[in-house]
């Protein structure tokens, strides 16, 4: 009798833990989720300062949560990313690895926790996408292998955790498409669909995560050369921002995948002269907007203009060797003002 009432008691126990503890992340969620929505929407605006100052005061009110610092990283990432701006990299890297310290610790206390698994494995999937493009295949994979199981397990604990789609399709989306081209890597199969399936469902059902899901199609179908795709959704993403510079890049990109010159055309010079006119301008974003302009000059023959256009791009080389974004820009420039010069002499 004494052992079944220790086992009631113990029953009770466990559920009065889990109730307390389920209350307090309900608590906090409510708590920050309009500063979160806030500082996601300031960001899609490319209102980053602001957006940034609203994701610190999560710092304010819980420093040893990773929640704060995973938005911040996210978001530094995007600026980066938009405008080719490389002078925000160590902000990235100091927010993610703090992003990362702190849920590796909190996740020592609570290994059940499935928004702690989620602000790591998202965090690792962040950096993943910062090394591999910068030729950092091994940290990337690395981050890549850390980020699956854990977005993994967020969902076991929690199958309600849509904005866990968002990282598994990514990696299994682009890791399909890497393990491709790197052969020293173990294959891990095509699950280019099954990232597809996975980002979608993040648009469809995620909290935090259906517009970035969205950009992340972009690039996607631009991948798959399923161009008019692209400009569907890019169409879509017109209610976010019409001048989102993520989406310019993508349209633009798919216009030249139609062959569509003149729209092409038009979407760099309003890139060009968004980036201008903005705040985080960096040379590299003029550089390869101008590179792309001479591609479509060359395409339409038009020698001159596209000797013009290279003209800036390789004049300014040393001012942006260091930007990694630059690097193959101006590789791809010299390959074709060499081709330029062969169409001229062969007259």
């Amino acid at each position: 009798m004494k052992i079944m009432k220790k086992k009631i008691f113990l029953f009770f126990w466990i559920f009065f833990l889990s109730a307390v503890n389920l209350q307090a992340k309900m608590e906090l969620s409510d708590k920050l989720d309009p500063i979160i929505f806030k500082g996601i929407y300031l960001v899609q605006q490319d209102k980053f300062d602001e957006g940034i100052a609203e994701f610190k005061k999560i710092i304010d009110f819980y420093p040893d949560e990773p929640i704060g610092y995973f938005f911040i990283a996210a978001s530094y990432q995007t600026l980066i990313d938009n405008y080719r701006n490389e002078t925000y990299k160590s902000d990235f890297e100091h927010y993610a690895d703090l992003a990362i310290e702190k849920g590796k610790e909190k996740l020592k206390k609570d290994n059940d926790s499935a928004e702690m698994c989620f602000y790591l494995g998202g965090t690792y999937g962040y950096r993943g996408i910062y090394r591999s493009f910068r030729g950092n295949w091994w940290g990337a994979f690395r981050d890549a292998w850390r980020a699956k199981p854990l977005l993994e397990k967020a969902l076991e604990l929690d199958s309600t955790l849509y904005d866990a789609y968002y990282g598994l399709g990514s990696y299994h989306y682009w890791g399909s498409i890497k393990a491709k081209l790197l052969s020293w890597l173990p294959f891990i199969g095509d699950e280019r669909e099954k990232g597809i399936y996975e980002l979608n469902l993040a648009v469809e059902k995620g909290k935090y995560s259906p517009i970035e899901a969205k950009y992340s199609l972009l690039r996607v179908y631009n991948e798959e050369k399923e161009y008019d795709k692209a400009l569907k959704l890019s169409e879509e993403l017109k209610s976010v921002k019409e001048d989102a510079p993520f989406r310019l890049w993508m349209s633009a990109q798919a216009y030249m995948g139609l062959l569509r010159w003149d729209e092409a055309m038009e979407t760099y010079k309003k890139l060009l002269d968004n980036f201008k006119k903005s705040p985080y301008y960096d040379l590299t974003a003029e550089v390869e907007c101008r590179f792309w302009m001479a591609e479509i000059f060359f395409y339409r023959k038009d020698y001159k203009k596209s000797v013009e256009q290279l003209g800036f791009v390789l004049a300014n080389q040393e001012n942006v060797k260091d930007n990694d974004y630059a690097k193959p820009i101006i590789k791809e420039a010299k390959k074709l003002k060499k081709k330029i010069q062969k169409r001229i002499s062969s007259k």
